[in-house]
């Protein structure tokens, strides 16, 4: 497998490594906290069963006649921080973040050769599946074939009734709705897991639960119960996902997920 990276939405403009880094450091910790019971042999551990950002650390080299070109494209969507990327170490996985620095050194002695380091930090702590899976209403039910949690990456439809809210729910304890007063009836409606939005003066700020009506976002989305942020768990249809207020014929699509 050739490691490869790209934006996660738009134009691709993917980059192939020449020739993959030497090492590919990923570690998978907990964001759980422990309160430590002074004198005692019993603690406290909290946790819900999250991870924090990883950062990878890729080192390698390029070498010949295009190493300056290699280094240039890479290091461009490295400083490409306002777009989502995928970063792929297996052909049919990729990680979801944004590159957080690189650095090019020579040695002496290796005038052919340029040495890199760079960190990649992950804004999910799952692989996701390259392949994105669709389920359309009425048809077959798509199933999360990882191991973990897999996101929900976008339900389509159009409004049924103006006069009622959308809702939609998961089995994991997460609902979201999208208030009557937001809606009329036929407009098309689309919900995104993530985006990069423009906050104002080219400052971009990532977005769970991207909501646009009539091609337009929406901010009046509000939670119901959990985080509002729809799941699926491993070996699950998307038969555990309900939809209301969106006609026959919407769409849920997601990837499957696995522990990285």
């Amino acid at each position: 497998m050739t490691m490869k990276i790209e934006n996660y939405s738009g134009t691709a403009s993917t980059f192939t490594w020449a020739n993959n880094p030497k090492t590919f450091d990923d570690a998978l910790s907990s964001n759980h906290t422990i309160t430590n019971i002074p004198y005692q042999r019993y603690h406290i551990f909290v946790s819900g069963g999250g991870t924090p950002p990883k950062k990878i650390v890729l080192t390698g080299e390029f070498h010949g006649t295009s190493k300056n070109t290699y280094y240039n494209t890479l290091s461009g969507h490295f400083m490409e921080t306002t777009k989502l990327k995928k970063l792929y170490f297996d052909s049919d996985k990729f990680y979801l973040g944004i590159g957080k620095d690189i650095k090019k050194t020579y040695t002496g002695g290796r005038t052919n050769f340029l040495d890199y380091v760079a960190t990649f930090e992950t804004i999910v702590g799952v692989l996701f599946s390259n392949s994105q899976l669709t389920h359309t209403d009425g048809g077959a039910e798509v199933t999360n074939a990882g191991n973990v949690n897999t996101f929900i990456e976008e339900i389509a439809g159009a409004v049924t009734s103006g006069a009622a809210d959308i809702v939609l729910t998961d089995t994991i304890g997460n609902q979201l709705k999208i208030p009557s007063g937001s809606l009329t009836t036929g407009q098309a409606v689309v919900v995104s897991f993530i985006k990069m939005v423009d906050s104002g003066d080219g400052v971009y700020v990532s977005e769970y639960n991207y909501t646009t009506v009539a091609g337009s976002q929406v901010k009046t989305t509000q939670t119901g119960t959990g985080l509002g942020i729809l799941q699926l768990g491993p070996s699950r249809t998307t038969a555990d996902i309900t939809v209301s207020n969106l006609d026959a014929g919407y769409t849920i699509k997601l990837r499957s997920a696995y522990s990285s």
